[in-house]
This record gives structure tokens, C-alpha cells and sequence, in this order.
């Protein structure tokens, strides 16, 4: 049983990079359940919309444990660049795994537990009627999104269970924090967990907002400010700590980290690769690998190559994944068979507050995973699907920095050198 006195509350995110609207949300989720201790899942330095992050993991997490956070956990690339589903259900997994977490608090555009969990228990359930009109949508070329909500809206609207019109209905599934909010209650009921789910609305600019028009922005409209130079906007936008950190880590060569970087390796791949190996790729389906050969012919910006490739049916969020999955070379077979072993196979602590020790202590007597708090440690010490993930993640993080703007950065074996952040005060 779980200590009354310790109840600790599990976020997911990002942090690309940690703004005042990921400072709101970390307070009121603690306001909101109660508790005294605050775990954080993050991506590492690969994020969900298929790009590398601005700014490495290990800065993040100490933006993140600046700010309140009590203990930062890394969601492995392997999901971190998943689909919404399998990012919320990989992030999801680490927390319930964790056998210390009493809830999520996820923050969402309309901030509507009960209808975000009415429509999770309808997708999970996934009638074979649902299924059925779904192949229908999709036949007709519309991308997965618009196809899921016509499926629904045909069947919901039968047995009016939802007082909401098609594009109301629209409106909420196409939101981003709205669909990761329900793959996260559809993560939950999957692995039966006791895990209760709260959400938050989102204040401020929306999710895909490009412009920083208030103190609370969206991370595309900081990540965009700082490509225009647009610094002071930038710092009112961020905790005057997480912004003189980035600044710092600007200064020293190691951000920022764009995708178009990439673009070299990419090019190297395609020229290099077979339409077969490319179909191996986890999300390269449906003759995606033929628009990708198609388009990707000379000299070309992976900016370029998405906005050539996106159709109807491919969104470019979609692309960017696939390609990104391409770079990293993660294949479906690999993802799936982590995925049929139960998803993420360690918990890997990038960072804790010293005042968190004893829910280091709690995390390692009570979880069902291999904790990794020594990278290098637990990599000659696992082996298996647990270290194959690890060689995943090393690899992954190499590439990463040889793409850092200062050559004298671009450093192999970070994972192995870096140590756990610790943060004293």
C-alpha cells in the first residue's frame, strides 16, 4: 500500500522548452490533486510532432526541476516519437509501472474530464460498427484524424449521446491536448490502472499558435521567436530561469536544434535505402514510401520534402514522424514487439530535487521496471529488449548531437558520461 503522506501526482511532457504555460500547469496540478510530489515523463531529444527537441533533455530537466518539479523521467524515443496513442500509452505505462503515482493531470483545450472520458471509453471499446465506418472515411482519403470523427460523430449521433454537432465535435477531437487527454484515459483503462485522471485547461495561446501575444505562449511561437531574434518576446514568455538557462545553452553551441538539420542524413538514407527497407519503417505505409522517393530527388530541406509529400490523407505532423522514424531508424518490427512486451522496459531518471530522495527511495522499492538512475551501469547490466531500448536511446542521442551548432559539441556518448541532475536547493 501506498503512504498516505506521499501522494504524487504523474505529468507528461515536453518542456520544448519549459514556458509560463508548463508553469501553470505544474502548479495547478498539484493544487488540483492534492499532492506533495510531482513526477514528470519527458520526451528526451526527440519530441511527438517527429522533430528533435530545440534544446537537450538534460537542460529540460533542469528547467523542469527549477520551476517545482520533484523527480524527471525519461519517456524513450521509441515512444516519444510515436503516434498520440502510443505516446500517451508509453508515457502512461512508465507512471502506472512506477507503482507510486495516485494521478495524471494532463492539461486539455476545453478542460472537460467527463466528455474527454465519455469519448475515451467509446474508442476503447471500438465496436465493430465504429471499425466499420472508420475503413469507410478512411477509403475516401481523409486522414486518420477526420476519418476517427466522422466515425464517431455517425455513430454518437444515433443515440445522441453527445449533445455536440459534427463540427463541435471536430473541434474537440482535432485539438492536440484533447486527443492525448483521451489516449491517456484509454491508456489507463488498458492497463487497468488505479491512476485517476484530472485535466486542467490550457490558458493562454493555442497549441499551434505562432505568435507570442501574451505571457503565456505556445512552445511553436517561442521556438519561432527565437528563429526571428525576437528575444525579448521570448523571455516573457519563459520563467527568467528556464530563459537565462536556454540563453546559456545557446551560448555555449549545444542549441538550437532544428529539423532541417537532419536533412543531410536523410538525403544519405533515401539515396542509399530500397523501397523495402523503407516499408520496414515504423509509420511508412499505404505507399507513403513512394511519395517520400518521389519528392526526395537532389538537394532538399526535410521542411521542403513534408510540405511536398503531405496529402489529404498524410498530415504533415504524420510525415514528419515517419521521416523522423526513417533518420532513427526505428522499425515497425522493433516498435511492436516492445510494444507486445509491455511498452517502455526500465524507468530512466534524468533528474531529481534533493528534496525528493525518499521518493527515489519509494520509486525503486515499489517499481515493477528496471529503474535506471546510471546509464552506463545499467547498460552493461540488462540485456534484452531493456537493453536494446538503452542502445536505441545511446544511438539516438549521438545522432542528436552531432547535429549541435558548435562542432566541438558534437559529442558520442553523452548518455554515458552525462550524470543524473541534482538539483540542491
Amino acid at each position: 500500500m501506498r503512504s498516505i503522506s506521499m501522494k504524487i501526482v504523474g505529468l507528461i511532457t515536453e518542456y520544448n522548452p519549459f514556458h509560463n504555460g508548463h508553469l501553470y500547469h505544474l502548479q495547478k496540478s498539484k493544487e488540483a490533486t492534492g499532492a506533495q510530489y510531482t513526477i514528470v515523463v519527458m520526451s528526451g531529444n526527440y519530441v511527438q510532432r517527429g522533430e528533435p527537441a530545440i534544446v537537450d533533455k538534460w537542460t529540460r530537466t533542469k528547467m523542469a526541476l527549477i520551476c517545482g518539479a520533484d523527480l524527471v523521467i525519461e519517456l524513450p524515443v521509441v515512444y516519444a516519437t510515436a503516434s498520440a496513442e502510443f505516446f500517451a500509452f508509453g508515457a502512461v505505462s512508465i507512471l502506472h509501472n512506477s507503482g507510486i503515482v495516485d494521478s495524471i493531470c494532463f492539461g486539455s483545450e476545453h478542460g472537460d474530464l467527463m466528455l474527454l472520458s465519455q469519448i475515451a471509453n467509446f474508442l476503447y471499446d471500438e465496436s465493430e460498427d465504429f471499425q466499420k465506418n472508420l475503413k469507410i472515411f478512411l477509403s475516401q482519403g481523409f486522414p486518420f484524424p477526420t476519418a476517427r470523427t466522422k466515425a464517431l460523430f455517425s455513430l454518437l449521433s444515433q443515440n445522441n449521446s453527445l449533445k455536440k454537432s459534427e463540427d463541435e465535435l471536430k473541434e474537440f477531437l482535432t485539438s492536440p491536448n484533447n486527443i492525448l487527454g483521451i489516449e491517456y484515459i484509454k491508456a489507463l483503462k488498458n492497463l487497468g490502472s488505479s491512476i485517476k485522471p484530472y485535466t486542467i485547461q490550457r490558458k493562454g495561446a493555442s497549441y499551434h499558435s505562432k505568435d507570442i501575444e501574451s505571457s503565456i505562449a505556445s512552445a511553436t511561437a517561442i521556438r519561432n521567436a527565437f528563429k526571428n531574434e525576437s528575444v525579448h518576446d521570448l523571455s516573457q514568455a519563459m520563467p527568467k530561469e528556464c530563459f537565462d538557462l536556454f540563453m546559456r545553452t545557446v551560448d555555449s553551441g549545444t542549441a538550437p536544434i532544428y529539423f532541417d538539420d537532419f536533412s543531410p542524413d536523410l538525403q544519405y538514407i533515401l539515396r542509399t535505402t530500397t523501397q523495402e527497407n523503407l516499408r520496414s519503417i515504423r509509420e511508412i505505409s499505404e505507399g507513403l514510401e513512394n511519395r517520400i522517393i518521389e519528392y526526395a530527388s537532389g538537394n532538399f530541406l526535410i521542411s521542403e520534402l513534408t510540405k511536398a509529400v503531405k496529402t489529404k490523407r498524410y498530415t504533415l505532423t504524420r510525415i514528419q514522424r515517419a521521416l523522423m522514424n526513417v533518420i532513427l531508424q526505428i522499425s515497425s518490427k522493433d516498435f511492436w514487439t516492445f510494444q507486445n512486451n509491455g511498452g517502455p522496459q526500465y524507468i530512466r531518471i534524468l533528474g531529481f530535487r534533493e528534496s525528493a530522495r525518499p521518493l527515489l527511495k519509494k520509486l525503486k522499492q515499489r517499481s515493477s521496471l528496471p529503474v535506471v538512475s546510471n546509464f552506463k551501469k545499467s547498460y552493461y547490466k540488462l540485456d534484452g529488449l531493456p537493453k536494446k531500448m538503452l542502445e536505441i536511446e545511446s544511438m539516438a542521442t549521438d545522432l542528436y548531437r552531432l547535429h549541435t551548432p558548435n562542432p566541438s559539441q558534437r559529442l558520442i556518448g553523452t548518455e554515458f558520461s552525462t550524470p543524473l541532475i541534482i538539483l540542491e536547493q
